[in-house]
């Protein structure tokens, strides 16, 4: 049975809409005897006892509830406050979404890279991110953390969406000059070309692909991107080196609070790099839903 878990980050406040989600994800997959994996729900305040109650009935599965601790959700001492309050504004003022909120670059920032390494998760190979206020249209007659297991996946997701480029202006170029310090940590193969626009795009000519890293250096980042709201994915992965100096790299050049990096693209540029596309799993089977954004098989 794989080590596996549901992980919400979620707000008291949204108690009426996690315990939709989990009635959701119990109904169609973890109800089941041979399931009934583990839920882990992290909030950076203490959550309520009626929260905890709450949650707790909508569930026959284990149920842990964590705090953040405050160096995970605060500004880094590297952060220039004055220059991240004036960029959160102009941002905001432009109608980059939810830009102005500081805890919003806090979520960001955490689930781009810090929840894997939270101590809760310790004992933990796998997770299925679970947001309030989902849905989900289809029965999945599987077990999808063996699924991942038994053919070496290591990240699954279920629809792609573009996003507001305002949000992560120089994001491209951190990656770029990541790439150029760090040889050889780009997988042999990786496929970037969904993810590239190039002079190339700008003809009819059709060209073999000629490999990450020269594909890297043709092409801008074209704001594709996972919709990391819905992702089954690998602890291994992102507690890897690869995936910890990227953000790390990212989290020290401000982009989580200069800027509004969110964990969206990131996940999807890292698992592009540092993944062979064998090991990325397109979920078109489950039907899932949230807000506007719907994947029907």
């Amino acid at each position: 049975r794989p080590k596996a878990a549901f992980i919400s980050l979620v707000r008291n406040e949204e108690l009426g809409e996690m315990v939709s989600s989990i009635l959701q994800v119990e109904a169609r997959f973890n109800r089941r005897e041979t399931h009934r994996y583990d839920w882990v729900f992290f909030n950076n305040e203490e959550f309520t006892e009626e929260f905890k109650a709450t949650v707790s009935k909508a569930t026959d599965s284990q149920c842990y509830f964590e705090r953040i601790p405050e160096e995970h959700w605060s500004i880094p001492s590297w952060i220039d406050v004055t220059r991240f309050d004036v960029g959160r504004q102009f941002m905001g003022g432009i109608g980059v979404g939810k830009a102005w909120l500081q805890s919003y670059h806090h979520m960001c920032r955490w689930n781009a890279g810090i929840f894997a390494s939270e101590k809760r998760l310790a004992g933990y190979d796998w997770f299925w991110r679970v947001e309030p206020a989902v849905k989900f249209s289809c029965d999945i007659n599987y077990d999808v953390f063996r699924f991942m297991r038994d053919n070496d996946m290591a990240y699954g997701f279920n629809m792609a969406i573009l996003d507001d480029a305002r949000s992560f202006p120089s994001l491209w170029e951190r990656t770029k000059a990541f790439i150029d310090s760090n040889e050889g940590l780009v997988d042999e193969n990786a496929d970037l070309d969904w993810l590239l626009h190039t002079a190339e795009d700008r003809d009819d000519v059709i060209r073999p692909h000629t490999g990450a890293e020269e594909t890297l250096g043709d092409g801008e980042y074209n704001n594709c991107q996972f919709y990391s709201n819905f992702e089954i994915g690998s602890l291994e992965f992102f507690r890897s080196k690869e995936h910890k100096a990227y953000f790390d790299h990212l989290d020290k050049a401000g982009g989580f609070y200069y800027e509004r990096f969110g964990d969206a693209p990131v996940h999807t540029l890292s698992v592009s790099m540092f993944l062979p596309k064998s090991r990325i799993w397109y979920f078109r089977d489950i039907g899932y839903a949230h807000g506007l954004c719907e994947q029907c098989p």
